[in-house]
């Protein structure tokens, strides 16, 4: 009686050990899958890249100066762009023409650029329209001498190095205008045109 009650003792044990193990298992089988990833992070590099502004000046010139520091993170998400998402910036006394003594007053005097009170201008998306398959408009806020309005940028995407938008480089040519006046710059209208338009041609590399 002893021995049977034993050997049905460890019987059960066994196979209440071998149910428990089952169990274990097919949990891990069919529990939740881990996630993919949702979103690559890229960050702007100056290499081969230019942030330019072209204003019309006194109806016969354009005027155009190129910024040489910025800095920018591009967040994409490749399933939906529409969740993506910009953060840039421009130096402001970064600012390079030809004629030093124009940059001088563009950038330090206090009815235009300002520099020194207000050294960067910066660019937050809040929104994004896709608009093809490798366009979108970015919504956002511009913040530009202190004041912030809502602004657009148009943005066109290309493949890099490696032949793929999801590869480890992003090429990016944008563009968009905004009227100087918006942002309180409305002196000297007889010498420089109320719209301004930005273009850039900017590389992002994979973090």
């Amino acid at each position: 009686m002893g021995r049977l009650f034993a050997k049905n003792h460890f019987s059960i044990i066994t196979f209440i050990r071998a149910s428990l193990l089952a169990s274990g298992m097919a949990l891990m089988a069919t529990g939740p899958a881990v996630a993919a990833e949702e979103t690559v992070s890229y960050t702007l590099t100056r290499q081969y890249g230019s942030v330019l502004f072209r204003v019309m000046q006194q109806q016969y010139l354009n005027l155009v100066g190129r910024f040489d520091q910025y800095a920018g993170t591009l967040v994409m998400d490749f399933d939906d762009l529409s969740n993506s998402r910009l953060t840039a910036s421009v130096n402001m006394g970064s600012l390079s023409m030809a004629d030093g003594d124009v940059v001088e007053t563009l950038v330090n005097s206090s009815a235009w650029f300002n520099a020194p009170l207000y050294p960067e201008a910066t660019f937050t998306t809040t929104s994004v329209d896709v608009t093809g398959d490798m366009t979108a408009d970015f919504h956002g806020e511009l913040t530009f001498v202190g004041v912030k309005k809502p602004w657009t940028l148009h943005v066109q995407f290309y493949p890099g190095s490696d032949g793929e938008l999801t590869g480890s480089s992003i090429g990016m040519m944008a563009a968009g205008s905004f009227n100087r006046t918006d942002f309180g710059l409305n002196q000297y209208m007889n010498m420089a045109d109320d719209p301004v338009s930005i273009e850039v041609n900017v590389k992002f590399n994979r973090d």
